[in-house]
């Protein structure tokens, strides 16, 4: 069977609740470009979850940092630790390529999903 590269709304984080239960209890793992924190969900695939702040710039450029977080998480989700919450927070994105950020959000999601099984254990 084929690797599907789909994104759908079930691998999407949403709520005030689940953006503060992965910020608070989570680990975290962070390059020059992206914080990335992670939280064990008990589901058998990875969510991702984006906070942008203002700092970035108006919303045409904090949605295009979105867009490419959100492309680089679905691309590289088959690599990614499943049954994890992931919340990415950028720092300084604005010259970054979709290739800059496959590699680092899979290598900070990797090291933030260790940290977090063995907080856990």
């Amino acid at each position: 069977m084929a690797v599907r590269y789909k994104l759908s709304r079930v691998k999407r984080l949403s709520g005030q609740d689940a953006f503060r239960r992965v910020f608070t209890k989570g680990a975290s793992a962070a390059d020059a470009a992206l914080v990335v924190y992670a939280l064990d969900n008990g589901l058998p695939h990875g969510r991702i979850g984006l906070s942008v702040g203002r700092k970035h710039g108006g919303a045409v450029q904090r949605n295009r940092i979105k867009r490419l977080l959100r492309e680089a998480f679905r691309l590289e989700q088959h690599d990614m630790t499943a049954g994890f919450d992931y919340v990415c927070v950028p720092r300084d994105m604005a010259a970054s390529t979709l290739a800059a950020v496959r590699a680092s959000i899979t290598k900070l999601a990797r090291q933030a999903a260790t940290r977090a099984k063995t907080r856990r254990a």
